[in-house]
């Protein structure tokens, strides 16, 4: 793609804390891009840094050096120019469903009466409207992720960044709900940068990975996804998904002295 296309610019990005007054360095001259309609994943090991460059990405921290750039616009701390998912659904326990995502819709600018009328619209479009008037609590927590993640896509913004939003899943929920979010991301194709430790959840859902090493992060290896989409959800069965798994899990090993499956 040309470099008009490109959502999110991440260039020589450096980023150390001071602890114990010594500097402990976690991201080292990162380099990463999402283009238009891309769905990008960073994996590494636990304490390599992704969660540190998101904030980095949402302005809420400043790195050391380098910059990002959104739509080829400068963004090095600036807030609200992304989407953001965390682990959890994080949503607002004393509103409904419906006002978890209008509220957010209209805090980004969209017209109250708009964002009510997405909010229904996409609530029944993904299988929630009968539950639009109820209460987070009442939601089974692959229901509380489907509410969070509708926020996200809907929000006006040019990336999507999720962080590990599957993580505190059982298994087959997890499984269902990367199903679920194939489904719904191949038929808007928002840019997504993904956060996760599972190699399976990676390689079904991008079009690339960076494989990142352990702190100071710094990038073992990019790797094309080359499964066509829309993604099939048997793609794990197919002898290049393991023979990928299996090079994801070596450069891990080599970067991180131990392997994250």
């Amino acid at each position: 793609m040309s470099l008009a296309s490109r959502k999110l610019e991440i260039e020589g990005v450096s980023k150390s804390y001071l602890r114990d007054r010594k500097h402990h360095p976690v991201l080292e001259k990162l380099s990463i891009h999402v283009d238009e309609g891309e769905f990008v994943t960073l994996i590494g090991p636990s304490g390599s840094g992704k969660s540190t460059l998101f904030r980095l990405i949402g302005g809420v921290e400043l790195p050391d050096e380098g910059s990002i750039l959104i739509d080829g616009q400068e963004t090095t701390g600036h807030r609200g120019r992304i989407s953001y998912m965390p682990q959890q659904a994080s949503l607002f326990p004393w509103m409904s469903v419906a006002a978890n995502i209008s509220s957010a819709l209209t805090t980004a600018g969209i017209a109250a009466d708009e964002a009510k009328r997405l909010a229904a619209e996409w609530l029944a479009r993904i299988g929630l409207g009968d539950v639009a008037k109820e209460y987070p609590h009442v939601l089974s927590g692959g229901m509380q992720q489907r509410v969070s993640f509708l926020r996200a896509l809907l929000m006006p913004r040019a990336v999507m960044c999720l962080d590990e939003p599957f993580a505190a899943l059982d298994a087959l929920t997890r499984a269902e709900m990367q199903a679920w979010l194939l489904r719904l991301w191949e038929a808007e194709r928002r840019s997504v940068l993904f956060v996760t430790h599972s190699i399976e959840e990676a390689l079904t859902l991008s079009d690339r990975i960076y494989v990142l090493s352990r702190a100071p992060a710094r990038i073992l290896k990019e790797i094309r996804i080359p499964f066509s989409r829309p993604r099939r959800e048997d793609v794990w069965k197919e002898p290049a998904f393991v023979a990928l798994k299996e090079e994801v899990l070596e450069l891990l090993g080599e970067g991180a002295g131990t392997a994250h499956g």
